[in-house]
């Protein structure tokens, strides 16, 4: 009596069935890829918009240093920090501590006249030693005594002006002065006040 031979019928049999399975998974995997080249093509194809680029004001401004003239359309809102300090003393020089960092506004109590005497112009690392480095301060005699009065005075290199209304370099109790350092094209710097009277 012959054997037929099943196992090898069987073997065939799965062969096939594996063969339409990998060539399912080949050809789904085909049409998806297509699918997805056919959508870039589409995304590439879409109409763009026309921009007008300027080439200088691209790129980033890491750190604080500025490169490039910097355009705020919009406006824009400056601040510091604010630096108190009372004092009876008659005369006193001011030093960087008073100046650095990022203060912008100062509140200067006294019980007396005083007199402020600028530092000298080569000490003043916060204002840079560039010909035309310039930073303003608001300062403000914090006292209530109105006939208190902050005069200031010219340190070594520095060029003290005033604005041609104010009538000396003394800022009442409660007014106001803007102080504005600019470095001169040598060691020297320009001291710019503006003084600004109560007015209620």
């Amino acid at each position: 009596m012959k054997r037929k031979n099943k196992d090898g019928i069987f073997y065939v049999v799965i062969s096939l069935a594996l063969a339409l399975v990998v060539g399912s998974v080949a050809f789904a995997f085909i049409g998806n890829a297509n699918r997805v080249i056919e959508n870039v093509e589409v995304y590439n194809e879409a109409e763009q918009q026309a921009t007008s680029v300027n080439e200088g004001m691209l790129g980033a401004n890491p750190g604080p240093t500025k490169t490039e003239r910097q355009y705020f359309l919009a406006g824009y809102q400056s601040g510091g920090e604010r630096y108190a300090t009372t004092t009876t003393a008659a005369t006193y020089t001011l030093v960087n501590a008073e100046f650095n960092g990022n203060k912008t506004y100062i509140d200067w109590n006294t019980g007396i006249n005083t007199t402020l005497t600028t530092m000298a112009s080569t000490s003043m690392d916060w204002l840079g030693y560039n010909a035309g480095d310039e930073r303003s301060y608001w300062f403000r005699s914090a006292t209530t005594t109105a006939a208190t009065t902050i005069t200031f005075a010219a340190g070594t290199g520095v060029d003290l002006q005033k604005n041609e209304d104010t009538a000396d370099l003394a800022v009442n109790g409660l007014d106001v002065a803007k102080l504005t350092f600019i470095r001169k094209a040598d060691t020297d710097v320009l001291l710019i006040m503006t003084e600004y009277i109560e007015a209620d």
